[in-house]
């Protein structure tokens, strides 16, 4: 079954090369008004996008992660959760309430869950308007300049880096894995998914040839998990932020 909206979805492609034109402001309006039409944890709407507009930040944010598409992006937010804004105009009695029940774990969880909804519709949003994106991890490396220049308060933490701009390059469709590699039928099958990650190896395999790599998804997992260190700073700034992940 295929229609506009499927082969959109099909059609997915982090962009990280953007050319002048620029992203409106009616354009971001039309992007952010649907990604938040979209589920989030109990209507708590704990998310918010916090878009840097400083060209030296971007700079800064840019040369402590090494993603070049912040600096260059027409448009680049942090996607924050955000349980700070639950407490605001409530009595302290209520607030005392609330803020004992953030410090647990499934509200940073919730608001991690309902950031990532509205990051994955804005992106389709996007897409939809021929503008491209790409998310980003990655830029929790910057976290202290974000503390240092976003005025975030208590409660409110950066989980991700968002790039929008009309895309120079475009750089293919990635394969995914069989749907047999992600969907099973009460219960986990290890036999299943290793007869997935098979059939996605060889796919792979292709695919970075095509790009002159010798590799496959096993090996190129591997690969990054040796070449990404952990970084210990990043858990602890969820405590350091009010969740206490009790």
């Amino acid at each position: 079954m295929k229609n506009e909206v499927l082969n959109q979805l099909h059609d997915h492609q982090s962009v990280r090369s953007f050319t002048d034109q620029p992203v409106t402001d009616e354009e971001v309006e039309s992007i952010f008004s649907a990604a938040f039409a979209g589920p989030n944890m109990q209507n708590f709407q704990p998310v918010t996008f916090i878009e840097i507009t400083d060209q030296d930040l971007k700079k800064r944010v840019t040369e402590k992660v090494h993603m070049k598409y912040i600096e260059s992006a027409t448009r680049y937010f942090v996607v924050a959760v955000d349980w700070h804004k639950v407490l605001l105009n409530q009595d302290a009695e209520t607030r005392k309430v609330i803020e004992n029940r953030i410090e647990h774990y499934q509200y940073l969880e919730g608001g991690i869950v309902s950031a990532s909804i509205a990051l994955g519709r804005a992106q389709v949003a996007a897409e939809s308007m021929g503008i491209g994106s790409v998310t980003m991890a990655g830029a929790m490396g910057a976290f202290e300049l974000y503390e240092e220049e976003l005025d975030l308060p208590k409660y409110v933490k950066p989980i991700m880096g968002f790039s929008l701009g009309y895309p120079a390059q475009l750089p293919g469709v990635r394969p995914k894995l069989p749907l047999e590699g992600s969907i099973m039928t009460d219960k986990y099958d290890d036999d299943q998914m290793k007869a997935a990650i098979r059939d996605y190896d060889h796919t792979m395999t292709e695919y970075f040839a095509g790009r002159d790599i010798d590799s496959n998804w096993t090996k190129h997992n591997a690969d990054l998990f040796n070449k990404i260190p952990a970084n210990p700073a990043l858990s602890q700034y969820p405590k350091d932020k009010g969740f206490n992940l009790k």
